[in-house]
């Protein structure tokens, strides 16, 4: 078999005309062919829009973006594939004129992605870029950061405080039935909030005025995230017409507000400005609190010793059948109430309260807590009292009872009382203090009396 001549042209070699293993195949198919196609049809899958659909394609009623994408992969890569990998399919020799049409139809093949170098200017520009949409997140999000607006006291390490509720409607008590109806209508997003050192006292005149200053300080948040003036609108709290004096509404309703905005209020949850304090809360009812009760009488300032005790109580075969019985009431399946128990009791933990008498001497209570079984709060309030009813003796440290608790008037958590709110130890914190300034003072009133003067936060 002879030689053939090339024809004098330039040569046509590199991955822009053949990948490397195409060129053999072509030598090969060269030298032993002689003779010049009759035939020298390109075939239609040499162009990417010659190709016919796929099954799957043709079935397609609305082509997708994902789609289309993943019908030109698999136009480029299989028929280019499945040429070099099959003998079977490897094309007969043509022409070097039609050869060159084809290829110059034909797309090249996919080279390997290498990552370039971007310059610091590309890569500060891309970088600027999405700064917008990652400060939007972080505004919406963010749910630590020291520098979210001036006025307001910063997020400590670790967070907030936790406000413990005396139940899973608090926030809802002593409202108006009227008024709760007319909240429930109120479109999303909305929230609760309740006002820091705030009795609800004097509805007519305190009202209004811690209306204007919240409607203020949401707005600022509100200003914070959007850079423009929001029409934040918040509903006081009303009592019941014939109700007693003794207790009163304490949650306000915010509303007409974006969902970035509640976002941030709700992440943050308490915000202090030295002209309002408040923490927010979602619109909804709660799940069961998990304060229980709280225990005295124990003399041992361990928390490890009362909760050995606590759990010893809970953990013996009567106290757990009675739980067990309580927790059946629930939807909790028959099958489940026993390790549920045990899952309840193995969730305890224990808080204590330095409380103080007179000399100075340590008086320490101990909040209970636990996380509860269920949600239905007939079931959530009967296990509660009968864990509140038990006496908790341990061997050495006395016994245990449950006592009241002494809710706090300046954040309105009933796990401490005032003096020992945590609140006012958070660093940078703008809101009310310990002492309260109720009582006038009478440091420059002398003739008044020859009553006790108690320092401090007056008369224990």
């Amino acid at each position: 078999m002879g030689t053939r001549q090339p024809l004098p042209r330039p040569p046509r070699i590199g991955s822009q005309f053949f990948p490397p293993n195409v060129l053999q195949d072509e030598g090969d198919c060269a030298e032993d062919n002689t003779s010049t196609p009759t035939t020298p049809s390109p075939k239609p899958c040499t162009t990417i829009s010659q190709l016919p659909p796929s099954e799957s394609e043709e079935n397609a009623t609305t082509p997708t973006l994902n789609s289309l994408i993943f019908a030109k992969d698999t136009t480029v890569e299989m028929p280019l594939d499945t040429l070099h990998s099959s003998p079977a399919q490897t094309p007969a020799p043509v022409d070097d004129d039609i050869m060159t049409d084809l290829t110059v139809s034909s797309p090249p093949l996919p080279k390997p992605v290498i990552p370039t170098q971007d310059s610091e200017e590309d890569l500060l520009r891309a970088h600027l870029a999405v700064a917008e949409t990652n400060r939007s997140i972080i505004k919406s999000n963010g749910t630590n950061s020291l520098t979210v607006i001036p006025q307001f006291t910063p997020v400590p390490i670790g967070g907030f405080p936790h406000i413990h509720l005396a139940h899973a409607a608090q926030l809802f008590d002593y409202q108006a039935a009227k008024v709760i109806k007319a909240w429930l209508k109120v479109p999303h997003p909305k929230i609760l909030v309740r006002v820091f050192d705030h009795d609800g006292k004097n509805p007519s005149v305190k009202g209004p005025i811690l209306v204007e200053r919240l409607r203020k300080a949401v707005s600022d948040i509100a200003h914070f995230v959007h850079q423009d003036d929001q029409d934040v609108k918040v509903s006081p709290p009303c009592p019941e017409a014939n109700k007693e004096d003794a207790d009163f509404p304490l949650s306000f309703l915010v509303y007409n507000i974006s969902d970035e905005t509640t976002s941030l209020i709700l992440n943050q949850r308490i915000w202090s400005s030295p002209e309002i304090s408040f923490a927010a809360h979602l619109f909804r009812v709660n799940s069961p609190p998990l304060l229980l009760f709280c225990l005295q009488g124990f003399s041992t300032t361990d928390t490890a010793t009362v909760k050995t005790t606590v759990h010893e109580v809970w953990s013996d075969d009567v106290t757990r059948w009675d739980i067990c019985d309580i927790m059946s009431e629930s939807n909790i399946p028959e099958e489940r109430v026993h390790a549920t128990a045990w899952d309840f009791i193995n969730s305890l933990w224990v808080e204590r309260l330095d409380f103080k008498v007179s000399g100075g001497i340590l008086l320490p209570r101990y909040n209970i807590f636990a996380a509860s079984p269920t949600n239905k709060p007939a079931v959530w309030t009967t296990l509660r009292a009968y864990l509140h009813s038990l006496t908790y003796p341990s061997e050495l440290e006395g016994s245990g009872t449950a006592v009241n608790f002494m809710p706090c008037t300046l954040c309105h958590s009933i796990a401490h009382p005032r003096g020992l709110c945590p609140f006012p130890n958070v660093p940078l914190w703008n809101g009310p203090k310990h002492s309260t300034n109720s009582r006038p003072n009478l440091t420059n009133q002398k003739g008044k009396g020859k009553g006790r003067r108690y320092p401090g936060n007056g008369p224990p």
